[in-house]
């Protein structure tokens, strides 16, 4: 077992990557991060809560071809590691999401404990991994919700091409503000500029923006590059399809941000 999990007391670290806004690249994050960690030699599992599936077709796999998904699972029909993939990147594994995840917030509307149910679908078929990342769909529905409330630290992903997607950041930071009030712990670790192009005019406005927000900005900033759809169109991260891109340099220095406190922590124990 890794030092990450004996750290934790034997659960793994949970990231939501989320923002209320479309667009902003939430599935691209997810996929290249947890291919950076898997990299580093941590035991990863992504799991796409998002109806539009992306996070699971950037890995190559058809939800069609899968017995079993994560909708399947919300709604009672299998266990975790039943919806569970292996993909072709190194440390990495996926609960596969499919397009009926848009009907499991009908479905779960009207359930007691209706903000749980990722929670406990996860709980007890996580500890064989270091991290879970969570990609969230776009909006602040039941299912983001859910993943908020199945994670201890949320990633918030900012296009820095649509001043909306900072407006979805300051949104989502109240959200996450409002369940630690009603006793929900987790907590905003970090926003990400993301699609950056410095010589735009928007990049200087939104980053002033940030700036001057009580929003925590990470350090990492992750380039504009037509390539990270290139790969995700390949079916897989830009880790593995061309790893000395400069874009996949970020993203690395992006994981090794966000994996310093944990390394810390365990430096310190």
């Amino acid at each position: 077992m890794s030092k990450l999990v004996d750290v934790m007391g034997g659960a793994p670290r949970t990231i939501a990557v989320a923002n209320q806004k479309g667009g902003t690249g939430k599935s691209t994050i997810t996929v290249n991060l947890a291919a950076a960690m898997g990299e580093r030699g941590l035991s990863v599992l992504v799991v796409d809560v998002d109806p539009q599936s992306d996070t699971t077709t950037m890995f190559g796999i058809d939800p069609a071809a899968c017995e079993r998904t994560l909708y399947d699972v919300l709604t009672g029909s299998c266990e975790l590691p039943d919806a569970i993939s292996t993909t072709s990147v190194t440390g990495v594994s996926l609960a596969v999401g499919d397009e009926r995840m848009s009907s499991v917030e009908i479905t779960l509307a009207g359930q007691m404990m209706r903000e749980r149910y990722l929670a406990e679908a996860l709980q007890d078929h996580t500890a064989g991994y270091d991290i879970v990342l969570i990609d969230c769909p776009p909006n602040l529905g039941l299912l983001t919700v859910n993943a908020l409330c199945a994670a201890a630290e949320v990633l918030c992903v900012v296009s820095m091409l649509d001043r909306n997607a900072y407006k979805g950041a300051v949104a989502l930071h109240a959200t996450i503000a409002e369940l630690h009030r009603n006793g929900i712990p987790v907590a905003l670790t970090g926003v990400l500029r993301n699609i950056v192009d410095p010589r735009r005019v928007t990049y200087q406005l939104l980053d002033d923006a940030l700036a001057a927000s009580a929003l925590p900005l990470l350090d990492a900033e992750i380039p504009m590059a037509a390539d990270f759809q290139n790969a995700a169109t390949a079916g897989n991260p830009l880790l593995a399809f061309m790893p000395d891109h400069v874009g996949a340099h970020a993203i690395r220095r992006l994981a090794g941000e966000l994996l310093e406190p944990a390394t810390a922590q365990t430096q310190a124990a």
